[in-house]
């Protein structure tokens, strides 16, 4: 099937181009399974597999030459070739294994002070909370202020209160700053695309360090960090762009690098940001090697115009199918707010409950159908009893 070559002709539910069952084979799972979580810990396609123990066995037939000379130049490439995706400069990246690992690179290398205090949202990630809590336990008051957040809000609604609890701090006068902000691009319960340009502007425009916590971001939505400018940005590469877990980006502009040093320290340390970061000890480096056939496969199916375009049409298409079965709606968006939506669709369940599916190129809108019917058997069986 020929790929899309307009904006016209991108592919969407009515027109999925190559997507749809068709991919189901080009992934690794069985028959008659249907994947609808894809967001938790990704999937990846065969090739990428293939390529990820091709190059473990490359590194096994000459391991010294392999980690003594050839994995800092392929590792550069990898990174090269993720800053064409994601916009910057492939010297303001580091290959880390997940956002986890990113976020507590960031937080535990930053020289936090007494009075120093972090923002983030009630509905930040679970990990990324207990890291800021981790902080202000162990370094004399150092404080988190949270933003209340319950959907559905529209994108000013966030921005309101965001820069309410901005100003409430403002007017305590008691000597403390807010020095950083964690702020997710999308949020994973519920599954929100937050306004994040004008929430990294709002932010630095107080003069606050704003981490984007992106761990759903690249592969779901399109990433521009010469636009966006944060102060620091973490993706996770296995969950939305296809690579093999255990391989995911940080980002660090040079003005910010030499405040930032890995979790864990070795013989590189202060030979600067790219030196630091590529070499982690003697580990497998293969799933970081697999970015480079994810990407590339996403090349071969249009790109991520392509792809983006057809998982966010079924995601939208999807979460009002399964609203219609259940005699239930969406949490988000809001009319008007289908850009609050990626690929994960929140759908509010009869019995008090939430439940979001998560979209990608080998489902199809008959998927949605019958887990809302699978869901609404449930709950009627439930209810009956």
């Amino acid at each position: 099937m020929p790929l899309p070559t307009t904006t016209t002709d991108l592919p969407t539910v009515t027109n999925p181009g190559p997507f749809g069952h068709q991919q189901r084979k080009n992934f690794l799972f069985p028959e008659n399974f249907t994947q609808y979580n894809h967001g938790s810990y990704g999937a990846f396609p065969k090739v990428v597999q293939d390529d990820k123990i091709a190059w473990h066995q490359h590194a096994e037939r000459d391991i010294d030459r392999w980690m003594r000379r050839e994995l800092r130049p392929a590792l550069a490439d990898i990174r090269a070739r993720v800053a064409e995706v994601i916009h910057c400069d492939k010297d303001e990246l580091a290959l880390v294994t997940n956002t986890t690992v990113g976020v507590n690179t960031v937080l535990r290398s930053l020289d936090f002070q007494p009075g120093d205090r972090i923002l983030q949202f009630s509905t930040g990630y679970m990990s990324v909370d207990k890291t800021v809590r981790y902080i202000c336990d162990t370094i004399p008051d150092v404080q988190l202020i949270e933003v209340p957040i319950t959907f559905p809000l529209t994108d000013q609604e966030i921005l309101d209160k965001v820069e309410n609890t901005v100003k409430t701090h403002q007017q305590l006068k008691d000597g403390s700053r807010i020095r950083l902000a964690m702020v997710d691009w999308i949020s994973s319960v519920p599954s929100i695309v937050h306004p994040i340009k004008q929430l990294v502007e709002l932010l630095q425009g107080y003069g606050i360090l704003v981490y984007v916590d992106g761990a759903h971001s690249i592969g779901q939505v399109h990433v521009d960090l010469a636009d966006l400018h944060p102060d620091f940005y973490i993706t996770n590469c296995h969950k939305w762009l296809f690579s093999v877990r255990g391989s995911a980006v940080l980002y660090v502009p040079k003005h910010h690098q030499h405040l930032i040093h890995p979790t864990a320290i070795t013989a590189d340390y202060k030979t600067g940001f790219v030196n630091e970061f590529a070499w982690m000890g003697t580990q497998d480096y293969s799933s970081l090697m697999s970015i480079r056939s994810a990407i590339d496969f996403r090349k071969q199916h249009g790109g991520e115009d392509a792809i983006i375009s057809y998982t966010h049409s079924l995601a939208v298409a999807g979460g009002k199918a399964v609203a219609e079965i259940l005699g239930t709606e969406g949490v988000t968006p809001l009319k008007g707010h289908d850009h609050q939506i990626g690929n994960m669709v929140n759908i509010r369940l009869p019995i008090k409950n939430l439940n979001n599916p998560k979209v990608n190129i080998y489902l199809e809108l008959e998927d949605f159908v019958r887990i809302g019917n699978v869901w609404k058997k449930v709950i009627d069986e439930l209810n009956a009893e």
